[in-house]
């Protein structure tokens, strides 16, 4: 179809619209005169039909040649609301307003005029710390004073005037530079994966170094630096297995935010950092009753008007924080009423949010149906993620499903497919150079299916395997595996006999 691509674009478009921004959408458009076909593309795309569908219908209740122009049209509206309501939102757009306002007012030499919009745009870039624009106001104002001969200004004031914006530069670059450390930190541990060893969190030495450095040679710590200095510390004690240390900087960040909440960014993605760490920690060190206060934060978030693909993002994550605290303390029936309470997210939603948060939505249906010991339902769920695309088979997750996968067809009895299944992921894991213990074992485990049917052989195996899972218990770096499931209790409740949700009630 030839107009597939731009409905393409104005579908995905329509799906990222806020509730907000819909309403203003539809006040905006009754405003207009004329033709209002594009209307009925508009709504046809809001009701969630394929690109295909949406061009049949439109064809049979308005035309094909309208089409083009509709589709053209829509597009365009679209975007002047969009551009409209940033206006009124966006604190940025309001301060370049004043700075047009200034120029204008210079330009018909309305000279004090225009010097009071410059110190309007200049408080409003002070106390948003925005300061690109706060040296475009600086600068402005210096060309203007130069363009009057610097009349009535004296030349210790011209020089005071010249260091503000020496010391903006400084501070802009000093926070880029705290920015820098932090990308490449979350680039490392998004790739790579989190730390499996005293070795591989030395080698996030260098950006330590370089973020302490930063930290001593400058004076000066306004709210940008500050939020990025505590972001990159919790992050990295968070990488390093230190919990308490990472859950007290991300406590220091979210208090840093609901003090200058003027300064949170729309949609607040580095409050949603600080609030999904604190979570993150939480959960990684096993401490799930301290979970339901920032559980209620992040769902606030959700709350808010920000992009639809945002939001979903932020529910796919309470949600997945919520279940995995569920089942990892053996409540499988309240986990099993969260998901079904969730069916209409998962089944239409899900696709919104990014590819690592897809493939956990998918993983932790799979361990749901493991735990509920329903093994052919797990393995349906997990084929959304070994049948993808290669989009998933480089997120730290991926392999974690392929570890779940191999227990699924252990219990569907399907042992011929572990030798060359093990030999593939420990090629991979050969690439990162390091292997976690619980990997090892697991292998081990898998490899002396099927098991014993005899009580007293599996209690002889079961006494081969306790000293190294009371180890692998007791390592910082094997708990950021066992967080999405505990293999240690699944291999611990098939020697035993012990059920499953006993063994992780007790724990």
């Amino acid at each position: 179809m030839k107009q597939a691509t731009k409905l393409n674009q104005i579908i995905l478009l329509i799906q990222s619209l806020s509730k907000a921004e819909k309403r203003y959408i539809r006040l905006y458009t009754n405003l207009q005169n004329g033709d209002k076909h594009y209307m009925v593309l508009y709504d046809l795309a809001c009701e969630d039909f394929s690109a295909e569908q949406i061009y049949k219908k439109f064809c049979s209740e308005v035309n094909e040649k309208s089409f083009e122009m509709a589709a053209k049209h829509l597009y365009r509206v679209l975007l002047d609301c969009l551009v409209l309501l940033r206006e009124k939102q966006d604190i940025q757009t309001t301060i370049f307003n004043y700075i047009t306002k200034a120029g204008i007012l210079f330009e018909r030499e309305l000279f004090n005029n225009a010097f009071v919009e410059l110190e309007k745009a200049k408080k409003l870039a002070t106390t948003y710390e925005n300061d690109p624009l706060l040296l475009l106001i600086y600068r402005t104002e210096l060309k203007y004073l130069s363009t009057l001969g610097f009349e009535g200004i004296s030349e210790k004031e011209l020089v005071g005037k010249q260091m503000q914006i020496n010391d903006v530069m400084k501070y802009a670059r000093n926070t880029n530079l705290h920015l820098q450390l932090y990308d490449i930190l979350k680039h490392r541990i998004t790739y790579k994966g989190y730390a499996r060893s005293n070795k591989q969190k030395e080698n996030l030495n260098d950006l330590v170094l370089s973020e302490l450095n930063l930290i001593a040679n400058h004076s000066y710590q306004g709210f940008e630096a500050h939020k990025l200095h505590l972001l990159f510390q919790a992050t990295y004690y968070l990488n390093a297995g230190n919990y308490k240390s990472a859950i007290r900087f991300y406590q220091e960040l979210i208090a840093l935010f609901e003090t200058n909440r003027h300064l949170i960014l729309n949609p607040p993605i580095y409050y949603l950092s600080a609030i999904e760490g604190v979570l993150n920690s939480l959960h990684v060190a096993g401490l799930y009753r301290e979970m339901p206060f920032f559980l209620s934060k992040l769902k606030e978030i959700g709350t808010g008007n920000h992009p639809t693909e945002f939001l979903m993002e932020v529910q796919g994550h309470s949600y997945l924080y919520e279940l995995s605290g569920l089942l990892n303390t053996g409540q499988f029936e309240a986990a099993t009423h969260l998901a079904e309470a969730h069916t209409d997210f998962l089944s239409k939603k899900a696709s919104m949010t990014r590819p690592e948060t897809q493939l956990k939505l998918a993983l932790y249906s799979s361990i749901l149906h493991l735990c509920l010991g329903e093994p052919s339902k797990a393995r349906k769920s997990m084929k959304k993620i070994l049948g993808s695309d290669k989009s998933f088979h480089t997120l730290p997750s991926y392999k974690t499903a392929r570890l779940v996968n191999l227990l699924i067809q252990a219990e569907l009895g399907n042992y011929d497919f572990f030798a060359n299944e093990i030999s593939s992921i420990k090629r991979t894991i050969s690439y990162e150079k390091q292997m976690y213990i619980t990997e090892k074992l697991l292998f081990r485990f898998l490899m002396a299916h099927p098991l014993p049917i005899y009580r007293k052989d599996r209690e002889k195996l079961w006494a081969q395997y306790q000293k190294d899972i009371t180890h692998i218990r007791q390592d910082k770096y094997e708990k950021q595996l066992l967080k999405t499931f505990d293999f240690t209790a699944w291999i611990e409740s098939k020697l035993t006999n012990i059920p499953f949700r006993e063994i992780l009630y007790s724990e």
